[in-house]
């Protein structure tokens, strides 16, 4: 009988894919009239421009006229007001020439992760520039006791991809619902509830709570033992890096790299505080993937206290890989 072969069909037609930036940019203009009397303020002393919205978050502008912590310098920051806030954005900060023919002084912020914590301030220098060279006649960047600051800050959103497929027979495009959720969830546009773990602070989206943790939004409406200060939800029984992956998870539909990267005790102490909370709020799948993490470092010095979890929480996957691993260390020492 003949040899069978196989034959290869060549498609030459191709998918094509495209991600487009998105990007929202404002310029706002810090008219600062009486320069000379500002200076007697003192070092450390600020005055901040009016409030201005760019892509959904509140900024303005610190200006210290005798600088922060550099009296030979003025300081200009563009600061992120929104609180809970996290964003990615540049600045250009940009002292305008005042003369005709004089130049521009200008201080670019490449993207930069703008938190509500310390990092909610750019550029990362109080050195903007020195006073002397400021108030030099021959750059003519203060004139008529009056110095003009323009800054231009760009939101950097979460990019769209759209993909075309080859032909109208090879289905559907993928879905994107991830990355409207992850677009969601790195903006925080439209946040509209807030909580407070362990002195940090949270916000989220009640409708994509009660579509991927129906159990834990039933709680932030009922009380469900959670409490309520300074119009956020308290709760007293995670760490702040356990609920933020629990945020993570909501969203994404996986675990953050925070987690994933971190080894040792402090990994284990954080997926044990994350599996308590997704046995609490009936959240299967992370709990499952909770315990396959766990399984996969259970240690001699920390197998009971792992058993222990998995007992607690009715961890049937977990506290098999437990029993084994007892069982074969038992065999060892025999």
């Amino acid at each position: 009988m003949p040899a069978s072969s196989a034959k290869t069909v060549l498609e030459t037609a191709a998918s094509t894919s495209t991600c487009t930036p998105e990007t929202v940019q404002r310029k706002h203009v810090f008219d600062i009239r009486g320069y000379s009397q500002h200076k007697l303020l003192g070092p450390n002393v600020y005055i901040s421009s009016g409030a201005f919205a760019v892509g959904g978050f509140d900024w303005n502008i610190r200006y210290y006229p005798c600088g922060y912590l550099k009296p030979k310098y003025v300081s200009v920051y563009l600061e992120l007001l929104s609180a809970g806030a996290r964003v990615r954005a540049s600045c250009d900060l940009t002292v305008v020439g005042q003369r005709p023919g004089a130049p521009s002084l200008v201080s670019r912020t490449p993207p930069t992760l703008f938190t509500s914590d310390l990092s909610r301030f750019a550029p990362s220098t109080s050195k903007f520039v020195k006073r002397s060279k400021l108030e030099s006649p021959s750059w003519g960047l203060v004139h008529g006791d009056r110095l003009v600051i323009e800054c231009v800050v760009t939101v950097f959103m979460y990019p769209t991809v759209v993909t075309w497929a080859a032909a109208p027979d090879e289905g559907d495009p993928p879905s994107d619902l991830h990355r409207d959720l992850a677009r969601m969830y790195e903006s925080q546009a439209g946040a509209d509830v807030g909580f407070l773990v362990g002195g940090q602070g949270f916000r989220a989206h009640r409708t994509v709570l009660a579509m991927r943790a129906p159990a834990f939004m039933a709680g932030v409406v009922r009380g469900g033992g959670l409490g309520f200060s300074s119009g956020c939800v308290d709760i007293n029984d995670m760490q702040p890096e356990a609920f933020d992956a629990l945020l993570y998870y909501i969203y994404m539909d996986s675990l953050p790299a925070a987690i994933r990267d971190v080894d040792g005790d402090r990994k284990r102490e954080l997926v044990m505080d994350l599996l308590a909370a997704a046995d609490r709020y009936d959240i299967q799948r992370l709990k499952l993937i909770c315990e396959t993490a766990l399984s996969k470092t259970l240690e001699a010095n920390t197998v009971v206290t792992t058993l222990t979890l998995a007992e607690k929480h009715h961890c049937q996957r977990l506290r098999q890989a437990c029993v084994q691993f007892i069982a074969s260390s038992v065999d060892q020492i025999k």
